[in-house]
């Protein structure tokens, strides 16, 4: 039996414009200091690098909706941490990833799916264990404090 892609929600003290830049255009404040691009407008692309070693993932966004939800694919990676399989390094291509914003009384919800990314997934441990860190933690804290913990090499 197949286990539901990854996904998970977090609410932060932000409205939802300020989310919508936070995931379109501030990747660097929250995920990786080593960013290019954005994922504001459909056919936007985006590359998230974690040098030296744990390799990069490229996206295009495919659906945006202002204040309310990105979807992009992953169009190439090259996933490399030491210690790990050579062959999850292409793992995410074709994979979508979903940001779904919402405006709550107590704040606004962000709703992150992975689909595609599944236990069957070799990366699947440590993809898990970077989405929690970087966007249940990181981006979190950047949107509630303006101080977020993204990956930064050196």
């Amino acid at each position: 039996m197949t286990r539901p892609d990854y996904s998970r929600a977090i609410t932060v003290s932000a409205d939802p414009a300020a989310c919508f830049v936070a995931i379109a255009r501030q990747m660097d404040q929250w995920w990786t200091r080593h960013t290019s691009g954005n994922l504001a407008a459909p056919g936007a692309r985006l590359r998230v690098d974690f040098p030296p070693a744990f390799g990069f993932w490229r996206f295009e966004a495919t659906s945006v909706t202002k204040d309310a939800r990105i979807e992009a694919i992953c169009t190439d990676a090259s996933h490399t941490p030491p210690g790990q399989p050579a062959s999850i390094e292409r793992e995410w291509v074709g994979t979508r990833v979903i940001w779904e914003i919402v405006a709550k009384d107590t704040g606004t919800e962000i709703t992150l799916t992975h689909h595609g990314l599944t236990p069957q997934l070799g990366c699947f441990g440590i993809c898990i264990d970077g989405w929690d860190r970087f966007f249940a933690g990181s981006l979190k804290a950047y949107l509630d404090t303006g101080t977020g913990t993204p990956f930064s090499a050196g």
